[in-house]
């Protein structure tokens, strides 16, 4: 039998220990520059991801309303696609003829109860 020492292993290597500081300001300096150096690789990755969701976000609103907007145009009859720009004509009419007397009450409009 091969009698060894279980602690004693040449292969196995050495786990890394974390640095050791001899005060407080010395730990706080190393962390502070650690913590930089990260930042400065991590902003260039965050910018982009940052720019990519801001496009898709711009390209989904843009399209979804363009979209919605053809659709609803080739989807509504004509007759009613007119009925709408006349009664839409006809609002902006009334609210241009309040507008010009604004201390007289319409005779169209009914008075506020």
């Amino acid at each position: 039998m091969n009698e060894s020492d279980p602690s004693i292993d040449p292969t196995a290597q050495a786990a890394p220990q974390a640095p050791r500081y001899t005060n407080f300001s010395e730990a706080f300096d190393s962390a502070r520059q650690d913590a930089a150096s990260m930042a400065r690789e991590a902003a260039p990755k965050l910018k982009q991801a940052l720019a990519g969701a801001a496009h898709d976000l711009a390209y989904g609103a843009a399209f979804g309303a363009c979209f919605a907007a053809c659709f609803a145009r080739e989807i509504i009859p004509d007759g009613l696609r007119e009925s709408l720009r006349r009664g839409a004509n006809a609002g902006r009419d009334a609210a241009a003829k309040a507008a010009e007397a604004p201390g007289q009450p319409s005779a169209e409009m009914p008075t506020p109860a």
